[in-house]
This record gives structure tokens, sequence and C-alpha cells, in this order.
């Protein structure tokens, strides 16, 4: 028993140390392979750095300098531009709006035909019209009404003319009881003290109610012509309401005052929130502008510049006009206006201001039509044969600028004047010469 247990843990315990020392390297080899190729990718990428630096290349082996990218600094032109976005729209137009009903009052109107957007028209074209039943109807009614009224004036001046023959009785009438009451009272030397008193006093009385009839009479004559006056006030008011009636049905049928491209204009539905182009059969108001009469050959774009680089814009300057919808359209133009404030964009931040610029299109283009956006580049500096050098072989520090000029030994670096810049190209004024290569960054 003792030999058995004895044996048991010596052969038994042998073999488990070593194979769990075995287990133990094993990890280790593995740890340090893993270990070397960091060291050794670590050893490249600082090689690759090193190559890569900013600094002066000597003694590098010619495949080494040819794997480095260069631009030769050349003489060229380069011009500096701002790029401003908008719309088209035409600097000579007309509007076809709605036309106040004075005669008729306020009230919408119903479109009764309306000319197809985007077609040519000729001067005197008729390109829409207003529905006029209801104001026929209206026109009609008012005949009678102003008919009644001319009846009324005939009636008015018929009824003062026996009015005033009846004054006119009444006058003589006056007279002749004052000329008989003179002649009775002539003869009243024969009549007793009563009689003669009385005779007089009836003389009086009839002078009297003479002389208020005679004196009653031109103001009668007054208020005739003041009463006839004002009817005939009234009926050259309903004359002339009628006429315009009458003009306000000729100015339902809208005619082409220009040669030009109809562009049917956009409203919003009630009860809807999207902008549709008016058509047959919609309810307008007096003064909405239905449609525009463009001159193509006379377009625009109506655009923005940032604020910071308005302030390099002047009148006059030449731009490229492109259309966003026909990118392979392109047109010269000239600054034409530049706002004298900046103003807010209603969907942008109450912080970011923007210039309003105007950019004159020269020449024409079935295409080029109104609202279509576009963008202008304007060139806002030029200069003919700088020495230009590509844009990424600038280094800049602080106030300076460098470049690395590729030499026979190697890249040296160099400081160089710049002067102008665009998103391509820098111009150098000094510290280089026509010919040589930069290393690009």
């Amino acid at each position: 028993m003792s030999s058995f247990s004895n044996s048991t843990p010596e052969s038994a315990g042998g073999p488990p140390a070593a194979s769990a020392a075995r287990a133990q390297l094993r990890p280790r080899r593995s740890s340090g392979r893993y270990l070397w190729l960091l060291i050794g990718i670590g050893v490249l990428g600082g090689g690759a750095v090193y190559l890569l630096a900013d600094r002066p290349a000597e003694g590098m082996k010619p495949a080494q300098l040819a794997s480095i990218p260069t631009a030769e600094a050349r003489l060229g032109p380069i011009e500096r531009a701002i790029r401003v976005s908008g719309q088209t729209s035409a600097r000579r137009y007309a509007d076809i709006k709605v036309p106040e009903q004075r005669g008729r009052g306020g009230g919408s109107l119903t479109l009764l035909k309306l000319i197809e957007g985007g077609v040519q028209v000729k001067q005197g074209d008729v390109v829409a019209q207003l529905d006029p039943e209801n104001l026929l109807q209206q026109i009609d009614d008012f005949e009678d009404t102003l008919n009644q009224s001319e009846a009324n004036l005939r009636t008015l001046k018929a009824r003062q003319a026996v009015d005033w023959e009846n004054l006119q009785q009444t006058v003589r009438a006056a007279k002749a009881a004052r000329d008989r009451a003179a002649h009775d009272y002539s003869a009243a030397e024969v009549k007793t003290e009563v009689e003669r008193e009385i005779l007089r006093l009836a003389l009086e009385e009839a002078e009297a109610t003479y002389k208020q009839q005679l004196e009653a009479l031109p103001l009668k004559q007054i208020s005739f012509e003041c009463d006839l006056r004002t009817a005939e006030i009234t009926y050259q008011q309903q004359l002339r309401r009628r006429e315009r009636l009458r003009n306000d049905l000729k100015n339902y049928t809208f005619t082409a005052p220009m040669d030009g491209l109809v562009v049917i204009q956009t409203f919003t539905r009630p009860g809807s929130s999207d902008l549709v182009q008016y058509q047959v059969g919609d309810q307008v108001q007096p003064g909405q502008v239905i449609l525009k009469i463009v001159d193509t050959s006379t377009m625009q774009l109506e655009g923005q510049a940032n604020q910071t680089e308005a302030s390099e814009l002047r009148v006059g300057q030449p731009a490229k006009v492109t259309l966003d919808a026909f990118p392979e359209l392109e047109f010269s133009g000239r600054v034409s206006r530049i706002g004298a404030m900046a103003v807010q964009g209603w969907r942008e931040n109450y912080y970011i201001r923007t210039v309003p610029v105007v950019v004159e299109i020269h020449g024409a283009d079935p295409r080029l039509i109104p609202d279509m956006t576009g963008a202008a580049t304007i060139r806002v500096a030029y200069k003919d044969n700088a020495l230009l050098v590509p844009l990424t072989a600038l280094r800049t520090e602080g106030d300076k600028s460098y470049v690395r000029v590729r030499t026979a030994k190697g890249f040296e670096r160099r400081e160089v004047a710049v002067g102008m810049k665009n998103p391509l190209e820098a111009e150098i004024l000094s510290g280089l010469q026509p010919g040589e290569r930069v290393a690009l960054q």
C-alpha cells in the first residue's frame, strides 16, 4: 500500500509539471511576436513622417525624390471671384393685374379665360378674361334705374314750369288787386271819413300783398333752380356710374401691353398651404397679379452676397451666370445693382445678414426664363502674367508663408511673399522663380 501510494505522486506528478511549463512558454513566444510587429510598424510610420516632414530633404535617393508630388511654378493669369446664388428675373416686364372695380364695388371675380404659361405673345394679344355675367346683369339693372331717373328729371322740369306759371299768375292777380284798391282810394274824397280809412287800409294791404308776391318770385325761382340742379347732378352721377360699369366691362379682357413671354403667377388656395398657378375658374381679387409678360432678352439674376464678401463688390464688375437646371448654359454679365444695407433672410438665423446683388445677364436663350435658380461668379480681382503655384504647396506659419523647392540635393524650405489667392492657386510675389518645382503638401 505504501509503495503504491509513494510511487503514484512521483509518476503522476512529473508529466503535469512539464506540460504546465510548456503552456506558460507558448504565450510568451506569441506576445513577443506581436511586440516585434508593433515595433516594426512604429519604425515604418516614423520613417514616413520623417520623409514627409517640412524640412530640407538633402541626401534623399532619386526614387524617394520621385515619390513626392511636385508642381511647377508657372506664369499665367489669376483671378479672385465671389459666388452669388439667386433667382432669375426680367428687367423689363408688365404685370397683368385684376383691375379695381370702381363702378362695381368689391368682391371676388372668376377667371373665364387664361392663356397658357410659357408661350410668346405679341402686343395686343388677348391673354386673360374675367367672367362678365354678374357685371352685365348689374349694368342691365342700372339701366332701368337710369331710365327712371331721366323720367323723374323730365317730370320735375314740367312740374316746375307749371308751378312757375302759377306763381306768375298769382303775382299778376296781386297786382290787379292793388290797382283796384288804388282806384277805389282815388275816389275817397266823396266818401265819409270811415270809408276813406277803410279804402286806405285796403290799398295798403293790397300793396303789401303784391310786394310780398313780387319779392317771393326770385326766391322761388332760385328754389326751383336748386331742385332742378340737384336732380341733374344726381342724374349725371348715375350716368358716370354707368360709364364706369361699362369701362369695368372693357377691363375684364386683358391684352398684352408688350411682346414677351407669359409667366403665370402662383397663389395659395384658401384652406391650403400649397402654391399653385392660376387657372380657369379660380376666384381672384382686385389688385392681384395673375400673370406677367416678360422680355426674356433683358434677364437678370437677383441674389444675396455674404456680408463679409460684399465689401469687394462694385457695380460694373464682370460675372459669369449659370443655371441649376441647365449646367451647360453659361452667360456673361455684369453687376448692375448692390444693396445699400444688409438684410435678414426669413429662413435664416437673426444674426445672419446678406446684401442684395443684381447681376445683369447678357445674351438670351429659350431656356432662360424667370424664377429659375442659378448662380453668378463675380470677378472681384484679376492679374495677368502672375507667378502661380498650387495652393496646396503653401505652408503658413504665423504671418509667413513657405514652400519646399526641389533641388538637386532634395527639397529646401524657402520663404515666399504671397499675393492674390483663389481656391486653387496663389500668386508668388517674391522668393520663387518660374520653372522651379515645389512640393505639394
